[in-house]
């Protein structure tokens, strides 16, 4: 059987949420059934971790906003390598590959929706924009993927009409990946941590991730909590902005920007609590990942949060934004350690039961399998059938 041709088209070249789903979903799909390629639309980290992999990956350089000539350039690679099925990611990456798509002849183009395009970090109009652009090209979309509930919800709101197309498929974690023995030191030795209680973030610098909001948290704790101590795990544009916020709190050996690191699965182990008071989330990852090891979290109730977190049974959840409850809610667990335990606990085996990768693949490829039979292709050979 001829193996399906699955261009990847991600949304950006830096790496966070979606550039983690493409690495796992391009990692366990079946080899003998799909050929997956890579298509980033600038140079970035991403590039070469992938390429570090093994992955057939490519460069298409795509502007924010439609460009003809990076038009052409996508449609020409997608022409080029007879490709069934175009998965997108993000709304950039959704309306060109749909537009592209059509235009090269591609029978399944899926479009997948990661976050919500009322909570982008751009102006009104642009939001506005990429909306309107959405709606204009859902008819070339032959499926959309969803990561949470709430996600799918947002689009539909956004354009009723694609209720039909739309389907939730969540993001899963690879369990045995985090179930290796980790040394839960290191990272302490390493920073010169104290033994007090350690807080641990993980998340872009960026403003949508809440970091000004622990870092306020942090400065309420202080006097009472002298030794707790908060690690935060990420790059971005406002790292500088943030050292300083430090700074200016008197925080600067308490909270520590260490940058992105490949060894986060090491910080989870040091940590007692990990905390993402996000502004806006899709289906993150990293609540996946530290519960995966069994870590207490604390996060926002925001987008699809709460369909992984249940307030007081496997995790804690706050308001965005509500500083005073964020650092409420990191004092009960420091007071209770064996409450943050049993969240931790039962965090993991909602993870192990509903959210690891092989159920997202599976998932996923169940999608590619209808969306292809809707397209005319027929099982087991998945040819194309001919009118």
């Amino acid at each position: 059987m001829k193996s399906i041709v699955v261009v990847e088209l991600a949304g950006s070249a830096s790496y966070g949420g979606g550039e983690r789903y493409l690495e796992l979903l391009c990692g366990h799909l079946d080899p003998s059934r799909f050929r997956p390629i890579l298509i980033c639309p600038e140079p970035g980290s991403f590039v070469g971790r992938m390429q570090a992999r093994g992955l057939d990956v490519r460069v298409v350089h795509l502007e924010p906003l439609l460009n003809p000539f990076a038009l052409i350039r996508l449609v020409r690679v997608l022409s080029q390598e007879n490709v069934t099925i175009l998965q997108t990611h993000g709304a950039r990456a959704n309306f060109y590959g749909r537009v592209a798509g059509w235009l090269a002849g591609v029978p399944v183009v899926i479009s997948t929706v990661h976050n919500s395009i009322a909570d982008y970090g751009v102006s009104r109009l642009k939001r506005w924009i990429y909306s309107a652009a959405l709606r204009v090209t859902r008819p070339w979309a032959t499926r959309i993927i969803c990561v949470s509930d709430a996600i799918r919800c947002d689009v539909i709101q956004d354009d009723p009409a694609a209720a039909g197309l739309a389907e939730t498929v969540h993001n899963g974690v690879d369990r045995l990946s985090f179930q290796k023995p980790v040394d839960r030191t290191r990272v302490r030795r390493e920073f010169g941590l104290t033994d007090g209680p350690l807080l641990v973030m993980v998340a872009r610098l960026t403003q949508p991730k809440g970091h000004c909001d622990l870092i306020e948290a942090l400065a309420l704790l202080r006097d009472q909590w002298p030794r707790l101590q908060c690690v935060c795990v990420g790059d971005g544009e406002l790292r500088q902005p943030l050292e300083e916020l430090a700074s200016a709190r008197g925080l600067t050996s308490m909270c520590r920007f260490v940058g992105s690191r490949d060894d986060v699965m090491d910080f989870y182990a040091a940590a007692d609590v990990v905390v993402l008071p996000s502004h806006s989330e899709g289906f993150p990852f990293v609540i996946l990942e530290a519960l995966a090891m069994g870590k207490p979290v604390i996060a926002t109730s925001v987008n699809g949060v709460p369909e992984v977190i249940e307030h007081m049974k496997t995790g804690l959840l706050v308001k965005a934004r509500d500083v005073a409850g964020l650092a409420g809610a990191i004092q009960s667990l420091l007071e209770h350690p064996e409450r943050a335990v049993q969240l931790g606990n039962a965090g993991r085996v909602v993870v192990q039961a509903q959210f690891t990768v092989d159920r997202m693949v599976e998932k996923t490829v169940a999608v590619f399998d209808a969306a292809l039979r809707a397209e005319g292709f027929d099982a087991p050979s998945w040819s194309r059938k001919v009118a």
